[in-house]
């Protein structure tokens, strides 16, 4: 099969014209994805052009592109390649604003960067240059790295003595199981200060809405296309990380594409047809977020040299059945794989990443929230309330007050639960509960609307909760107020299940 071409939509310079990158910004959601604005110069004007956050693996600062090729990006100038080695350096986070002008536009944004002396020479990379090309060198850990805490929907791992092991759940797609990207994530989970760091942009994204985080590593090792000056060397382009260093000698992986299969002759359930197959893709920021079929575009680009890669044993547990036959009750779907495509997600971002609602009826809960699942079960048979959901989920451990996200032995994470309540009206409430083990913590109702960004309200109330120390933030509360979010706290009185759901009903209507 040959390389792939990637190209953008609506290229908005004359066929031929070479355009020069100057500017990536910052993240920001869209339609439900994250995008990122790009600002190419070309011969007579500077353009802004909104493209998937995903896109910036294919882009380089000071290289030139042609009718939208983000392949081909050449190097026209500013050539100097050199190894940098900045181990135990100290790095400075450095911040300014910044303007851009050009066609039709007068942006404010900021320029993030790392500085670090060394020999009395001044080097700085760009936070976005380490994000892109350092902890997440793949679309799908690009697309991670702005969330919350949602990596153990698609793994669990383990580490004893020198084995590390990790446990794939379904969602994480067999393509990725190649060897370099099991590497960079088993590089991420045996050098904790790296992983905290990765972690740590996700809740700066949700809790603060910035793209930021601390420069952790000990060990940073680079080759990289620079621009160099007397006392000055500025990074453009990362193009290899070395002397990555895994903390482990074998790694077990397991996944449900490595059981074993059975053939039978029963029915299929269901049929995925896949039509309009072409090489080449073309990126639109218009199109939806990939679905969860969505095939993986190239996009490990940037080289990754380790000191020792450890074994790799790839563990078949199980069986699988593989039905054949099909009848008429065989459900077919077809996946339409036209010219138009993005890259906002492995996995498509309609799937709701760590915050998955489900039925109240498919529910049982045992322990301090099992009365908090019965009250739902009650409001839900209220006649002037259409539908009630619920989220079961571990509170994610923040950026500071990380304690509170573990109950009281330190080790089980502590679960909250969120009903989510849809009146016939169209209104929405939802009820927030939390493990509290006889904290003075009460229950949450929020009164809203269908179009609020639930997800978002959700992620901020709960980021706040974990750190502030295990108390409702009063910032959180101000923030979502300003969304138009009505609050009300609901103390924990001794009553029955029966009028406890009297009680939030009357508040719901």
């Amino acid at each position: 099969m040959g390389k792939k071409g990637v190209e953008i939509v609506k290229w908005p310079f004359q066929k031929g014209e070479k355009a020069k990158l100057i500017w990536i910004g910052e993240p920001f959601k869209q339609n439900n994805k994250w995008m990122v604005n790009t600002y190419f110069k070309g011969g007579k004007a500077t353009k802004k052009i909104t493209l998937d956050w995903a896109d910036i693996h294919f882009l380089s600062v000071d290289k030139y592109y042609t009718d939208g090729n983000l392949n081909n990006g050449a190097i026209l100038e500013n050539k100097n390649m050199m190894d940098i080695n900045l181990n135990g350096v100290k790095a400075e986070y450095n911040e300014r604003d910044w303007e851009i002008w050009g066609s039709g536009f007068k942006d404010k944004t900021k320029s993030k960067t790392f500085n670090f002396f060394k020999n009395r020479i001044l080097y700085t990379i760009p936070v976005i240059e380490i994000i892109r090309a350092v902890l997440a060198p793949d679309r799908f850990m690009l697309n991670r790295i702005l969330e919350m805490d949602t990596l153990e929907n698609y793994f669990t791992y383990e580490i004893e003595g020198s084995e590390l092991s990790i446990h794939f759940t379904s969602q994480y797609e067999q393509n990725l199981l190649k060897n370099e990207k099991i590497s960079h994530l088993a590089w991420l989970l045996t050098n904790p200060k790296v992983f905290k760091m990765f972690n740590s942009i996700g809740a700066n994204m949700w809790g603060v809405e910035e793209l930021k985080c601390e420069f952790l590593f000990e060990r940073f090792n680079i080759k990289a296309r620079v621009q160099k000056k007397e006392k000055y060397i500025r990074v453009l382009e990362i193009v290899s990380l070395k002397k990555k260093r895994i903390n482990a000698e074998e790694i077990n992986i397991y996944h449900t594409s490595l059981e074993e299969s059975e053939t039978t002759n029963e029915t299929k359930k269901r049929k995925y047809v896949n039509k309009n197959r072409i090489n080449d893709r073309e990126l639109d920021s218009e199109a939806d977020g990939s679905t969860k079929t969505s095939e993986e575009l190239n996009t490990f680009l940037i080289s990754h040299e380790y000191e020792k890669v450890p074994k790799i044993n790839r563990v078949k547990s199980g069986r699988k059945v593989k039905r054949k036959r099909e009848d008429e009750n065989t459900k077919k779907y077809i996946l339409e794989n036209g010219q138009l495509r993005t890259t906002a997600d492995e996995g498509g971002e309609k799937l709701i990443r760590g915050l998955e609602f489900t039925s109240i009826a498919n529910v049982e809960e045992k322990g301090e929230l099992e009365e908090f699942i019965d009250i739902l079960k009650l409001l839900e048979k209220r006649h002037n309330i259409k539908s009630v959901e619920v989220i079961i989920g571990d509170l994610p451990e923040g950026r500071k007050g990380k304690r509170f996200s573990r109950l009281s032995d330190g080790i089980t994470k502590r679960k909250y639960a969120i009903g989510k309540i849809t009146m016939m009206d169209s209104r929405v409430c939802s009820l927030i509960e939390v493990e509290r083990e006889d904290k003075a913590l009460s229950m949450l109702l929020l009164k809203g609307n269908i179009l609020m960004n639930w997800k978002m309200i959700y992620s901020i109330i709960l980021l706040g909760l974990v750190d502030e120390s295990g108390k409702w933030s009063n910032y959180a509360m101000d923030k979502i107020s300003q969304m138009g979010i009505d609050i009300y706290r609901n103390k924990h009185i001794k009553r029955s299940v029966n009028d406890k759901e009297t009680y939030i009903y009357n508040k719901l209507i």
